[in-house]
């Protein structure tokens, strides 16, 4: 094994550890701000109104718990506010997989009382920040390259989701999927991610429990009409996955235009939250508890039919007005809902429907159906439903990407850019992987231009008279038996064509370079693109094998990129018309 490999699977190892510490802080700070603003203030137990439960004092909890995540970030860290996912997405593509170290902590307490107070948000989106600021900071401690740093911020985002979510293999391909809207994945990161996520999946699991966070009865669907109903569940979850992107940034648009300070936008969007929360508590928090209940077929028709659209609004205001929080859970909720409904339609127990309906409306309005698949099996424990949740899925996210191209906002995850291609950090690779295997002999042309090619006692006015007939800028001199002796270009002898009075003094050979950088025709090409990079030059003399003296051409820079062009075009040709 690689020496590299060893390291980063320690590193995984380690990340996997620590990922575990800050999942147990972060759920810690949740539960005790969720216990002062929620249980103590507003009377709810266990996630339900309690006995002393006082609705009117809910637009209290959540517009202060608004007030004080706006203070602690706009003033801070600006980069914490948001669902803190595309923060990290961003990360990687744009900022060399850099996150400012107090990023993490800004987004650690923030979102804490985002949530804890009742904001509509969930805890994907500030793990994964909290996770892969972790993982940048370990980074940096231990002086690693860009491309490493960049593995380690997905490494430590599957290793917090890993605790947080109990999904080991989800968290996984979360990590590697999330930062494309078409289906690609980040493959050599997914050993890596998977040691980190398993890694916390059992530390977690030892510590606090091994149960899934959802508890789903085994209900077997064997059924043909059973999967035409779950085909259904996803064509609507996909038309809904089409919508959500679009009203949650309409919302932060909005929040964004408005011409007061930025603290006090989340306030205002926990104010319009607590105002509609009056009427449907429901809606506040991330909502597991009530997802729990959609589960268990203990929410009436009716009251689903509107939690799964208000639930769209009460997010868009807690996190689009700048709140600090996750958009994971209220999808869930939001596909929970839809599953609910579509049980009673088809007069169906509702666990399997709740189930498949969550990880649909995810999978498709963020552009993850594996992740999705794999995530919400594994915090529901229903394995038995692998098969009519894929259905649904891959429905849900052909349907969503399909009616989502009429709108500006296509996904939850706006950082995300559609496949390793048309990502920066990428960018070099693949013009490494389309000219592999290349030679100077496929792309050099002899005949297409004849080179002019100079004695080496040749007078310098003379090569005057010569320049002044020449498209030439390299000019190959050659000895007296003909062999390759220098070159020169025009910008070596510029200042000499303004010297009419040395002219006379100077032979070709003179002025000639004696240290010629030559290509041979078996030679790869990127040991052209190399030697052309050494002096920045534009041209190289392309020499025989047998001869390094031999002087056939010049091969321009020029030439292999309209090379590279041409056989771009003609892979794209070969590529699927659909993309997915």
């Amino acid at each position: 094994m690689k020496k590299e490999y060893t390291k980063l699977f320690i590193d995984a190892i380690l990340l996997g550890l620590i990922g575990v510490i800050s999942a147990r802080i972060f759920t810690y700070l949740v539960d005790s701000t969720q216990h002062l603003f929620l249980e103590r203030l507003v009377g709810f137990e266990d996630g339900f109104p309690g006995k002393n439960f006082l609705p009117y004092l809910i637009p209290v909890a959540t517009t202060l718990g608004g007030l004080l995540s706006g203070l602690i970030v706009y003033t801070l860290a600006p980069e914490a506010e948001g669902h803190g996912t595309d923060a990290a997405i961003k990360a990687f593509h744009f900022s060399e997989g850099t996150i400012r170290p107090r990023v993490p902590f800004v987004k650690l307490i923030a979102s804490a009382i985002t949530i804890g107070s009742g904001g509509s948000a969930g805890r994907e989106g500030p793990v994964v920040q909290i996770s892969a600021g972790i993982g940048s900071i370990y980074a940096t401690l231990t002086r690693r390259s860009i491309p490493e740093r960049r593995l380690l911020l997905l490494i430590g985002m599957a290793a917090g989701l890993g605790a947080v979510f109990r999904s080991p293999i989800g968290a996984a391909m979360f990590s590697v999927g999330i930062l494309y809207s078409e289906v690609d994945i980040e493959a050599h990161a997914v050993l890596f991610c998977l040691l980190a996520s398993v890694t916390a999946y059992v530390l977690n699991g030892i510590l606090v429990s091994w149960e899934p966070l959802f508890q789903v009865p085994d209900i077997q669907i064997t059924e043909l009409s059973q999967y035409l109903a779950f085909a259904s569940l996803g064509l609507c979850t996909g038309l809904v996955g089409a919508v959500l992107p679009e009203i949650f940034y309409r919302t932060r648009d909005f929040f964004r235009g408005l011409k007061i300070p930025s603290v006090f936008k989340p306030a205002i969007g926990g104010l319009l939250l607590g105002i509609m929360a009056l009427e449907l508590p429901q809606l506040l928090g991330g909502g597991y508890s009530w997802i729990q209940a959609a589960i268990d077929g203990k929410l009436p028709l009716g009251l689903m039919l509107i939690l799964a659209f208000t639930k769209i609004l009460a997010l868009s205001l807690t996190v689009g007005s700048g709140g600090s929080g996750g958009v994971f859970a209220p999808s869930l909720f939001v596909g929970a809902m839809i599953g609910g409904v579509l049980a009673h339609f088809f007069q169906q127990p509702p666990a399997p429907y709740a189930v498949v309906g969550m990880l649909s409306l995810f999978g498709a309005a963020a552009r993850v159906p594996l992740a999705s698949l794999f995530m919400v099996i594994e915090m529901t424990g229903a394995f038995h439903m692998l098969g009519a949740s894929a259905l649904s899925v891959t429905i849900s996210y052909v349907i969503q990407k399909f009616f989502a191209g009429a709108f500006k906002y296509q996904s939850l995850y706006e950082g995300q850019v559609p496949t390793k291609f048309d990502s920066p950090a990428h960018r070099g690779e693949f013009f490494y992987d389309v000219l592999i295997g290349v030679k100077v002999k496929d792309i050099f042309a002899p005949l297409r231009k004849k080179w002019e090619v100079l004695p080496e006692n040749m007078p310098f006015r003379e090569f005057v008279d010569f320049f002044h007939r020449t498209e030439q800028h390299y000019f190959p001199v050659a000895n007296k038996e003909g062999k390759l002796a220098g070159i020169f270009s025009i910008n070596d002898v510029r200042f000499l064509l303004k010297e009419r009075d040395i002219w006379d003094l100077f032979v070709i050979k003179d002025i000639a370079r004696s240290r010629i950088i030559t290509v041979s025709l078996s030679e790869d090409i990127h040991s052209a693109l190399h030697k052309f990079t050494i002096r920045n030059l534009d041209q190289l003399p392309v020499v025989a094998d047998e001869d390094p003296r031999k002087f056939l051409g010049m091969l321009s820079r020029r030439e292999v990129i309209a090379f590279y062009n041409k056989r771009l075009a003609e892979l794209q040709k070969q590529k699927s018309p659909i993309s997915i």
